[in-house]
């Protein structure tokens, strides 16, 4: 059971709400879509309620311009929940987009009930969702979503042990006594299930509002980082998920590292909103391809987060989004591939191909010359020409990869999709889809979807944290329980955050 709440901490709970004043919308309401693009969120009460440095230590107020003092402001506190009580989620999206994210989460609500789903923003970069009646799936994936919490709780507590027991006891029911009529029935079955869950298949991520800017140095990560720290030593006394799972891998004929199959992983997230205040989640992740290692919850990088910054220099800032691309499908190309750069001046997404992928031959195709360092790379090939009307060749026989990041109306794109989908000329594809204005189609959004689906490929697409309005397809032929061979699950990027 959860300990007492000392009465201003739960006051200033209640009357804070979940942050921004709550858009409660009925099926069937919020059908327009693509409506509020682009916009910056703001909070109407509460902001600027205390100041902490990134420990969650109270600051006294300084006017000096001193990075060393920086102070950031707290946003209004959620209601802690009760057991057997609702639990609300949260989604993390690219700061500025938490309308559009709203807004697609409103448009998939269905007009044929009554059922109500609640919206707010409390933080930049997070959505708050309530959704009593169940309207939405479970493990929903949205477009603009970079990583959800399902299902969360949100405790109180003092100091970091306590916050790990208020976690387990929540989320399990650790620590509870079993014939207690209040034990929560979700966590009951959560800890059977966690349980028998392989050893090794946890991972916890320590979160604070701050990460969802991406900031490097964001307030209470240090104590963030210790409760959970916290959380992992307790866990691994009775659930052999939480322990380090033994490496064993098999080799092919080529001496290359081989998985299998697709196992069954769980992340804890756990994310402070005060130094005393906290929401938390467990749950099994959903495999959801493309990619052997694409799971939903994010698995492997907290907050959906790849850092994906390079220091030496780049023909362009766009290689950031076909690097997140080629992270979150966890399929990377082989020796044996050819890469079809379509629009590739001024050549940031060959570089990443050749800087990561050095045996790839990579085949650019622009009416305009790429950075005269790839024109004179002997793996690249550059074809002056009409993106839109080229064709591999010899496609029957060869491995290629098409990567597109070009500037065309989103119906050209879902075009292009259908051709070389229809045709069968790549295995894998990555190819953006920008949006006119500060609106996302998401009409033509979902015809593309359903046009790459209907061709036999896998589809996922999403809003990356380097995306401004567009928005990034990954495409692939794989067979979910086909072998796939991976070179490094991180051989592009590295993690911005870590976990445990």
């Amino acid at each position: 059971m959860a300990p007492l709440i000392p009465i201003a901490c739960v006051l200033l709970a209640i009357g804070s709400g979940s942050g921004r004043s709550g858009r409660r919308v009925a099926r069937g309401a919020g059908r327009g879509r693509g409506r509020g693009g682009n916009t910056k969120t703001s909070t109407t009460t509460g902001r600027g309620r205390k100041r902490y440095t990134r420990d969650g230590i109270k600051k006294k107020p300084s006017t000096d311009n001193n990075d060393d003092n920086r102070q950031e402001e707290l946003y209004p506190l959620p209601p802690l929940t009760i057991p057997n009580g609702p639990r609300p989620s949260y989604f993390t999206c690219r700061h500025s987009y938490e309308h559009t994210l709203i807004d697609e989460i409103e448009s998939y609500v269905d007009s044929s009930c009554d059922c109500k789903v609640v919206t707010s923003s409390p933080y930049p970069g997070l959505v708050r969702v309530e959704d009593d009646d169940s309207v939405l799936p479970t493990l929903y994936d949205p477009v603009y979503a970079l990583q959800c919490l399902p299902s969360c709780v949100v405790i109180s507590a003092e100091s970091i042990k306590g916050f790990a027991r208020e976690v387990l006891s929540a989320l399990l029911g650790d620590g509870t006594d079993d014939n207690d009529a209040t034990i929560d029935e979700q966590s009951e079955q959560t800890r059977q299930q966690l349980r028998n869950a392989p050893r090794g298949s946890l991972s916890i991520h320590p979160l604070v509002p701050g990460m969802c800017k991406g900031q490097t140095n964001p307030i209470m990560q240090h104590r963030s980082t210790k409760v959970s720290e916290e959380i992992s030593k307790l866990l691994k006394k009775s659930y052999p998920a939480a322990r380090k799972a033994s490496v064993t891998t098999s080799d092919d004929d080529d001496g290359d590292d081989v998985i299998q199959s697709k196992e069954e992983r769980w992340v804890l997230q756990f994310m402070l909103q005060s130094p005393n205040i906290a929401v938390a989640s467990i749950t099994k992740s959903k495999h959801i391809g493309p990619g052997i290692n694409s799971y939903w919850p994010n698995i492997q990088h907290p907050l959906g987060l790849a850092k994906v910054d390079i220091v030496e220099r780049m023909p362009s800032s766009a290689y950031r989004k076909l690097m997140e691309g080629i992270e979150c499908m966890g399929i990377y190309p082989t020796l044996k591939t050819t890469v079809v750069d379509l629009g590739a001046c001024p050549g940031g997404w060959t570089s990443v191909i050749r800087r990561y992928f050095s045996d790839c031959k990579v085949i650019a195709v622009d009416r305009s010359e790429l950075d005269p360092a790839l024109m004179n790379d002997n793996m690249v090939e550059f074809i002056k020409g009409d993106a839109f009307t080229y064709q591999p060749p010899n496609y029957e026989h060869q491995d290629y990869w098409m990567i597109s990041d070009i500037i065309a109306y989103p119906e050209r794109i879902t075009d292009l999709l259908k051709q070389w989908c229809s045709n069968k000329w790549a295995s894998n594809m990555i190819v953006t889809m920008k949006f006119q204005g500060n609106e996302p189609d998401l009409n033509e959004l979902d015809t593309a979807i359903q046009v790459v689906k209907d061709c036999g490929y896998v589809c996922r697409v999403k809003h990356f944290f380097n995306n401004k309005n567009e928005v990034t397809f990954m495409v692939s032929s794989v067979v979910e329980n086909e072998v796939v061979r991976d070179l490094d699950v991180d051989i592009v990027g590295t993690q911005m955050y870590p976990s445990l």
